[in-house]
C-alpha cells in the first residue's frame, strides 16, 4: 500500500530544518538547512484556522502535505514546495502499519 500511494505523489518538495552555528564571535547564527527530498502532494486543507505569530492572532489557510511512509518530519521543519515555504504545525505519529506521512502547515512568507 505505501509503494502505491507514493509513486501517487506527483511533486518534490525540499525539507528543511533550523540549524545552529557559532559565529566566531562568541554568538550563534540561525538557518535553515535542507535535510531531505522527497516526493509529496501538497493542497489546502480548505478551513482557516486561528493562531498567534509575533503577539497577533492570524487566520492562516491550513496546508496538508502528504509524504512517503518513512519521512522523517519534526514539528519545527519547513517545507518547501515550488518556491512556497510552509511551517510545520503537526505531523502523524509513525505506525507500523503506515502509508504515508500526513503534515499540517500553514504558509509562511
Amino acid at each position: 500500500m505505501a509503494a502505491t500511494l507514493t509513486a501517487s505523489l506527483p511533486g518534490t518538495v525540499y525539507l528543511s530544518r533550523s540549524t545552529t552555528t557559532a559565529d566566531g564571535m562568541g554568538g550563534v547564527t540561525d538557518a535553515w538547512a535542507n535535510v531531505g527530498t522527497v516526493s509529496a502532494r501538497v493542497s489546502p486543507d480548505g478551513r482557516g484556522e486561528d493562531r498567534i505569530a509575533g503577539g497577533e492572532v492570524t487566520n492562516d489557510t491550513p496546508w496538508v502535505i502528504t509524504l512517503p511512509a518513512g519521512t522523517s518530519v519534526l514539528d519545527t521543519d519547513r517545507i518547501v514546495y515550488l518556491g512556497q515555504t510552509f511551517e510545520v504545525l503537526r505531523a502523524s505519529t509513525p505506525r507500523s502499519y503506515e502509508a504515508c506521512v500526513r503534515v499540517e502547515c500553514v504558509e509562511v512568507s
